[in-house]
């Protein structure tokens, strides 16, 4: 991450990703960037920028190590070419630091402050920097400070005592950066980073205020929080009988709680918003943590857990509220702010009748076959499959991203009552094999479904029905789904 080319005055550069094009630049040597943007790839979407993705980074890595919690915001925007250069380089003459960080935005005690809390962690690679640590193999890596993996004021400690191996300031003489940063006001500030409860506090504080350096173009969101309550992988699709069904996961964030042992249950509207005289749909828990950012994000001192719920709901469903009750305590209602939360049955992708062929076509692209039911309305028509196409970019790992859209064909119309049956077959280039995508019917959408999810095989309908057929005109050895 870089933000060190921001420019206060003219409201440029900052956080925006534009290191994903700068890799390959003298300034950013070794593997590190391209490692991290490895790592988040999964995460990368038309939804998700990379920018933010890095800005969670941040705040997910320190409190992975129980140091501090660094706030979360959203609304960062990808950079579409390199920024300027101008990262600073260990070689780089006090003047130059200065001058670099208060173009930025930062006075001469923010840039010791954040240099000191940015190499609390890591060290230098011998690989990238085989000058400075004076060994250039690959397993060479000279850490910052003696507790490398613990955010704390060591740092700041070994360097007053003077029993400091940090690279930076005893290595070989004109690449000694962290030495002029950290005595850049005579240690004034270093001596009041030594006390760890200023060094944490001031370390929440800088780091903050480091990542939500943008351009002035980007507004950031209110702080996002994890909420006591999440629903996830929610999904409408047919139980095995045909009917109905609506299935997911609670997460129920566990803070300051004694009694784990929950019943999680929802009460849910129907299609109209009436109240069904049996409307209550229970869970089962499976599991606990997490996982990923989802495991990192959920705050110290606190558990996540999950509860699985799938339940027919053959009069619909517009939305829904959630029941927390433990054991030995008091119900807890969750509303979403009033309102419930809100699902809609009008258009839903099908998994079982959908599918990705492995295979590829004469020009490397797969076959992505989506099944979606559109419930039977004069209104609800003309559906469309909108997938998010990767592009590759010559020397980056992030790709490119783009939404291609294509029309939904009636596929059948009497294998579940109140609702019609579409498909389409998308040609999916092989560098977008991971991907997803929406089906999308005039003003609702089930979205964000993931091709991860898919087999190679399209479940067949029962026998009972009559699907239309399609040809699609390009695999020979490829029938529509169910035939």
């Amino acid at each position: 991450m870089t933000m060190i080319t921001h420019n206060a005055i003219d409201g440029t550069g900052g956080l925006d990703a534009s290191i994903m094009f700068e890799t390959d630049r003298p300034e950013n040597p070794g593997d590190a960037f391209d490692g991290t943007f490895t790592f988040l790839y999964n995460l990368y979407g038309i939804q998700t920028s990379m920018a933010d993705l890095l800005a969670l980074g941040v705040s997910v890595s320190v409190e992975a190590v129980e140091a501090l919690q660094i706030a979360m915001r959203a609304g960062r925007v990808d950079a579409t070419s390199a920024g300027p250069t101008g990262v600073l380089e260990p070689t780089d003459d006090l003047e130059i630091i200065v001058a670099q960080f208060a173009t930025a935005g930062f006075n001469r005690t923010e840039m010791i402050q954040m240099v000191t809390c940015g190499h609390t962690l890591g060290g230098v690679h011998g690989v990238d920097f085989p000058d400075i640590t004076g060994d250039n193999s690959s397993t060479n890596f000279v850490h910052f400070d003696s507790t490398h993996s613990s955010f704390d004021p060591a740092i700041v400690t070994d360097y007053l005592d003077g029993t400091t191996e940090n690279p930076l300031v005893v290595g070989p003489e004109g690449t000694n950066s962290d030495l002029l940063v950290f005595s850049a006001d005579g240690n004034a500030t270093m001596q009041s980073m030594s006390d760890a409860n200023t060094f944490t506090n001031t370390c929440q504080s800088i780091l903050q205020r480091m990542i939500e350096v943008v351009p002035s173009s980007v507004t950031l969101s209110e702080v996002i929080d994890p909420i006591p309550i999440k629903p996830v992988a929610i999904q409408m699709t047919f139980d095995s009988s045909g009917t109905l069904a609506f299935t997911g996961e609670i997460r129920v964030l566990i803070s300051d709680r004694e009694d784990t042992d929950l019943t999680v249950q929802l009460y849910y509207a129907d299609h109209d918003g009436n109240i069904p005289s049996n409307n209550t749909i229970s869970t089962a828990e499976v599991h606990s943590t997490g996982y990923g950012f989802d495991a990192a994000f959920k705050r110290a001192n606190s558990t996540l857990w999950f509860y699985t719920f799938s339940a027919g709901v053959p009069s619909g469903i517009s939305s829904f509220n959630v029941s927390v009750t433990p054991s030995s305590g008091k119900e807890e209602r969750y509303d979403n702010g009033g309102s419930g939360y809100p699902i809609q049955d009008n258009i839903f992708f099908l998994e079982p009748h959908s599918c990705l062929v492995q295979g590829t076509d004469e020009n490397g692209n797969q076959n992505l076959t989506v099944v979606a039911a559109v419930r039977n309305d004069d209104s609800l028509t003309n559906p469309s499959l909108d997938v998010v196409v990767k592009t590759e970019r010559e020397g980056m790992i992030v790709p490119s991203l783009a939404v291609e859209s294509s029309a939904m064909e009636v596929w059948n119309t009497d294998a579940h009552d109140g609702y019609t049956l579409y498909t389409s077959h998308f040609m999916l280039p092989i560098y977008s094999w991971s991907t997803t995508f929406d089906v999308t019917v005039g003003e609702y959408s089930d979205m964000y479904k993931s091709t991860n999810s898919l087999s190679d095989t399209c479940d067949k309908l029962p026998r009972s029905t009559s699907p239309k057929v399609i040809e699609s005109g390009i695999f020979n050895n490829i029938a529509s789904p169910g035939l």
